[in-house]
Order: structure tokens, then sequence, then C-alpha cells
């Protein structure tokens, strides 16, 4: 099955790509939202590579994620062909004219923090691919695998198809696990490889055509948005002491 993927630059999209190549599942193109390192959420800086010298390659289960390994740098060894996309903006009119000149359709979609595809690219005759870390419909909005955590014991994450609605777009997979990571790492390192085992579950569905996406239309959920720092920092203690 072919398809592109449009990366931010950050952890998320480093796990996606050294992922889906580990599995040896290679796309067609890839489309890099160029932010001129004006954005900081989500990405691992030198800083923090520096701090972790002894430790920069993180899995788990399939996913993997070398904090090393730029994007650039995964694409150039298999030359996968990309394109850099001067502009951070999903809907930027520059990504618009290359999408419209490509021909796959499907576009596997990991964006910087808080942006929502518009209208006209949804336009485009593609379908746009997103994972949420979160179980939905229950799991709507932000910040969800925090509340999850402290609701649950448990975390999720859900390969949708995107709409113009925020994260309820049909349903193409979704995976619960149990928690066992560092509950430190869970923003910049656990979340994206959370977010990779489901990538590719949801590839390897969409490739046997053996199931069809569950419609969330008609379907409640609950919208979270960002958790409060004191919620946050609650459920990262309650994870540590079950390791105690």
């Amino acid at each position: 099955m072919q398809f592109s993927l449009i990366l931010a630059n950050t952890a998320r999209s480093q796990a996606y790509i050294q992922t889906l190549i580990s599995q040896d599942i290679i796309p067609k193109e890839v489309f890099i939202l160029n932010d001129k390192n004006k954005k900081k959420l989500g990405k691992i800086t030198k800083k923090y590579i520096n701090s972790n010298i002894n430790n920069n390659i993180y899995s788990f289960q399939l996913a993997i994620l070398n904090i090393n390994e730029d994007l650039v740098r995964s694409l150039s060894k298999l030359d996968i062909p990309y394109t850099i996309i001067n502009s951070p903006d999903i809907n930027s009119e520059e990504l618009y004219e290359v999408l419209l000149k490509s021909d796959t359709k499907l576009c596997i979609v990991s964006v910087y923090a808080g942006q929502i595809l518009k209208s006209k690219i949804l336009g485009l005759k593609k379908s746009f691919m997103h994972v949420h870390s979160g179980k939905l419909p229950e799991y709507r909005g932000s910040t969800t695998l925090y509340y999850s955590l402290l609701e649950e014991n448990k975390v999720a994450a859900s390969a949708i198809m995107i709409n113009e609605g925020i994260d309820t777009g049909d349903i193409v997979y979704f995976k619960e696990f149990d928690f066992n990571f560092d509950p430190e790492l869970i923003d910049l390192i656990f979340d994206p490889l959370l977010r990779a085992v489901v990538l590719i579950d949801a590839i390897k569905l969409l490739s046997s055509k053996n199931k069809k996406p569950i419609v969330q239309e008609g379907i409640d959920g609950e919208d979270y948005y960002i958790i409060h720092p004191l919620l946050k920092h609650l459920a990262i203690l309650k994870e540590k002491n079950k390791c105690m």
C-alpha cells in the first residue's frame, strides 16, 4: 500500500519513520514541515541528548526511537524521497500545492501541537490519517494519556481518518496497553513510541482491507483539555509509586 508522510520536526515523527523503516514499511514520499527551529514542544533538543548521553535508544513493543537520529538521517539511509516544506503550517499553500501534484491517496500526518487540518487541504482527493494518544471516542482532545492513567490505569492510542472535527474521524484501529514505562518520559519518549506501535498496526489493517473503520458520528465521547500541572504531577507520582 502506497502512502505519504507529512512530518513535523518532532520526536513523534522520528519514532514514526524509524519504526516504519524497522518494520520494512516504506513511505513513497515524505514532506517535512520546516519550523526553522522556532517551535520547542515535542522536540528532542541538543541539551536533552547531551544530558542523556548513555541512553539514546528507547523502545516500546515494536516501536523504536533513537534520539540521535533526525528525520533526514533516517530517510537518507534508504534514499526515501523527501521534500522540505518551508513552513511549519500543515495548511500552508506550499504544502497544498505539493500534495495537489502527488498521486498518493493516503497521507499519514504528524504535525506540530495545536494544528488542525482545514477544509481546503481536506478537500483534496486524499485520506489523512492521524494517531491520537487516547482511546476514542472516550478520550478526545489534549493530554488524554494522563487522564486515562489517572482514571483507568491504562494508556491507549487510536488511528483515525481526519475530518474537520477534533478527534471525531472514523477510527481505523485502537489499542490499550498497561503502562510500564518511566513516567518522567511520557511526553517526549513514551507518547511517540505508543503512537508508532498503533500506526504500524493501522497500516497493516488498511493494507489487508479486512476491517472497515468505526464511524464516530453519533457516538458520545468526552472532550479533554490540556491537563493542569498538578494533575499531571499526580499521574506521574502515581506511576512512580507503583514501581517502588
